[in-house]
């Protein structure tokens, strides 16, 4: 499973800037220029890194456990996560083949749906935007850690032809893996009951955060209670109230941008922001509990 992520507005960052700047005013532009593109881009990747990271870091559980179960249940708990970054996009994998536990492999998936769309909303929040693609194929690990083959382009080919706006477009391949595994269909020849069990869990738990957007493409329901309560459950009454509060302005910047973009006449623009500001409006019962 691959999500291939592509940050936005890098072209227009550096849009009249071609020589060394000689000027003080060409210094500034550059300057500016370099903070909307090269700054954020690497803070962004510093960010799925951190998220990755924590993510997959064995941790002590909350649950109780009979001590007989217990390895077993530490076992099914992990993750396989891969990732890099090249350029202004940021890739991510889990390789599906597993040896003994599957639980560990749609573990993977759950942590790049939760990453995928949390980094999305801090990115509007910031003023930025990126969009995704997130699909299931074959795929060879290279030595430099990035995913080749049909795997990567299909996620590629939804996130610059499909996506078009900052949104995260889930893959028909996708639906399908989340979907045998929800109805309980073996990944392994002896598979555990225990990891069959997990694996229709969270695959059920993945498929309720997609929902179908209006023009009948699958999109990560980042702002969906599901997502919500799946990713900021375990904050502090303060981290929920600073998530909600990266959701207004979030929002602000989407309902900004889609009036500068009408008021300049950008028509392409202006409908993909339209879109975008509409989603957030569908969801707002979820980030803006004021209401």
């Amino acid at each position: 499973m691959v999500a291939f992520v592509d940050v936005l507005g890098q072209k227009e960052a550096f849009r009249g800037i071609n020589i060394i700047p000689q000027t003080d005013e060409e210094k500034r532009n550059l300057s500016s220029a370099h903070k909307q593109s090269v700054i954020f881009v690497e803070q962004l990747r510093d960010k799925f890194s951190k998220f990755f990271d924590a993510y997959t870091k064995e941790k002590e559980s909350q649950f109780k456990v009979p001590q007989e179960k217990k390895e077993l249940f530490n076992e099914m708990r992990k993750s396989i996560l891969k990732y890099t970054s090249f350029s202004d996009c940021i890739q991510a994998y889990v390789p599906l083949r597993s040896e003994e536990y599957h639980s560990q492999c749609i573990n993977g998936v759950f942590g790049i749906f939760g990453a995928c769309g949390s980094m999305l909303l801090l990115s509007l929040a910031e003023n930025k935007s990126f969009r995704a693609g997130l699909e299931v194929g074959i795929g060879t690990e290279l030595e430099s850690n990035e995913l080749y083959g049909p795997a990567f382009f299909n996620a590629y080919a939804l996130e610059s032809k499909i996506a078009k706006f900052p949104r995260i477009v889930i893959g028909e391949e996708l639906i399908n893996y989340l979907m045998n595994l929800k109805n309980g269909i073996k990944q392994l020849p002896n598979q555990k009951d225990e990891d069959l069990e997990v694996c229709k869990v969270i695959a059920g738990n993945c498929l309720n955060m997609i929902v179908r957007d209006i023009d009948g493409y699958n999109i990560l329901d980042y702002l969906g209670e599901r997502f919500f309560n799946n990713f900021t459950k375990n904050l502090s009454d303060d981290g929920q109230k600073e998530y909600i509060e990266i959701c207004k302005r979030a929002f602000n910047f989407v309902e900004n941008e889609y009036r500068r973009r009408k008021e300049s006449k950008d028509e392409k623009l202006a409908i993909r922001y339209f879109m975008l500001f509409n989603y957030f409006q569908a969801k707002r019962k979820t980030w803006d509990p004021g209401l």
